[in-house]
């Protein structure tokens, strides 16, 4: 799969954000009101970081338990701009299938000059377009099969 991010995801939904002095509590909520596992964490018009599901329950997993973890930033939980691996749109599908993959990720910011986020891919719209790649490929070989491909 050949085609660039900004071919393939044109209309993509604007990824939802949050401060990084906001509460997890108000993280949980948005994951929770959005059905989303991921948000992206924001300063202004920069990307500081994402904060996920996984990073919530790492942080859980690792907190005392007489710390109230609803009362954490989400700069002391986000993994952070350092640390996080990012795309950018001319980035082929497959490439960043293979990134994930590699690195075990189910979120890559797609950013431009450096900072400025453009939208969020997951893994799930990977799935969507190879599956969509897929289909069409099997309609052609079908049609292709039965003579009726023009």
């Amino acid at each position: 799969m050949k085609e660039r991010v900004s071919e393939v995801f044109k209309k993509h939904n604007k990824p939802v954000t949050i401060k990084p002095e906001s509460t997890i509590s108000e993280v949980v909520s948005l994951l929770n009101h959005h059905q989303i596992g991921c948000v992206v964490v924001m300063n202004e018009e920069c990307i500081m970081g994402i904060i996920s599901e996984r990073d919530i329950l790492a942080k859980l997993g690792k907190t005392n338990t007489s710390e109230n973890i609803h009362q954490l930033k989400v700069s002391d939980v986000m993994t952070q701009r350092d640390e996080l691996i990012v795309g950018n749109p001319e980035d082929t599908v497959e490439y960043l299938m293979n990134v994930m993959t590699e690195k075990q990720i189910r979120h890559i910011p797609i950013v431009i000059k450096g900072c400025n986020l453009i939208q969020l891919i997951s893994m799930r719209d990977i799935v969507r377009v190879l599956l969509k790649d897929s289909k069409m490929k099997i309609k052609y070989l079908t049609d292709y099969m039965q003579g009726t491909y023009i």
